[in-house]
């Protein structure tokens, strides 16, 4: 039981190191543009437990970057939110897997960016710069629980039917063969050889 215990800790421990250096990466490359249509997926495998940390802009889930205004626009963050808490619906792992899910959270984050182009916002409205001046993230966080992740050889993005602004996804897969890296994209959805 304690050595059982002592696994979860590593872990957990693992996963929030990586979590942290993908976030770090993150906020390194929003110093500049960000790039619509791309988001991160950190997929963490010990064992037979999978955790999942997956971030995305606005504009790729729900079409706008801003904070919601209008009751249309809040109902687009509300579903895009539920549908987001289902990982299952939006990446395929295999059946022989045999993965439940055992926790899923999905948020979204508003960041305040200064405005690049002095020349042009010094043309834009106040409402227009304080919206552009903002950018929103989507982020989930997902663990599973799996009868055998060894069988875990490729995985389906659904996720690509579902948010049809996103166009690429960089994944990092951590296993017990080491850290890998891929892109799965609105033309290849399905990640091979992991």
């Amino acid at each position: 039981m304690r050595l059982h215990h002592h696994v979860r800790t590593l872990f957990a421990a693992g996963m929030l190191i990586v979590v942290s250096a993908v976030h770090a990466e993150e906020e390194r490359r929003e110093l500049g543009p960000h790039v619509h249509g791309h988001g991160t997926l950190v997929i963490v495998v010990e064992d037979n437990n999978l955790q999942m940390e997956l971030s995305a802009p606005g504009m790729d889930i729900v079409g706008f970057e801003y904070e919601p205004e209008t009751a249309r626009e809040r109902k687009a963050v509300e579903d895009a939110l539920a549908d987001l808490k289902e990982p299952l619906k939006l990446i395929t792992l295999p059946e022989s897997a045999g993965c439940t899910v055992t926790s899923a959270d999905a948020s979204i984050a508003v960041k305040d960016h200064e405005d690049h182009d002095e020349a042009a916002g010094a043309e834009k409205t106040a409402e227009t710069d304080e919206k552009e001046g903002r950018h929103t993230e989507f982020r989930a966080s997902y663990a599973l629980a799996c009868a055998d992740t060894a069988s875990i050889t490729s995985i389906y993005f659904p996720f690509f039917n579902r948010f049809s602004g996103s166009e690429m996804l960089a994944v990092t897969t951590i296993t017990d063969n080491g850290q890998s890296s891929y892109e799965v994209t609105r033309e290849v959805r399905r990640l091979e050889e992991m």
